[in-house]
């Protein structure tokens, strides 16, 4: 169990970086942001409400029921 506490806290602590100030404007460039192209994704949504002949139901799931 304390070789357990361990790994998680060694994966923990692993995961903390800190980012040298000269590589901050590569991480801060378009390519690396969630969605790098959103107004490409606008487009793909337009097209795909005329081709599927509906709107919107892409960014949200649910069970059908309504509660979400």
């Amino acid at each position: 169990m304390a070789s357990i506490r361990l790994l998680i806290l060694l994966l923990a602590l692993s995961a903390c970086a800190n980012v040298e100030q000269i590589d901050r404007g590569f991480l801060a460039k378009r390519i690396m942001a969630a969605d790098p192209h959103p107004e490409e994704s606008l487009f793909r949504d337009e097209v795909r409400s005329f081709r599927e002949g509906a709107v919107g139901g892409s960014a949200a799931v649910g069970g059908g029921c309504g509660c979400n």
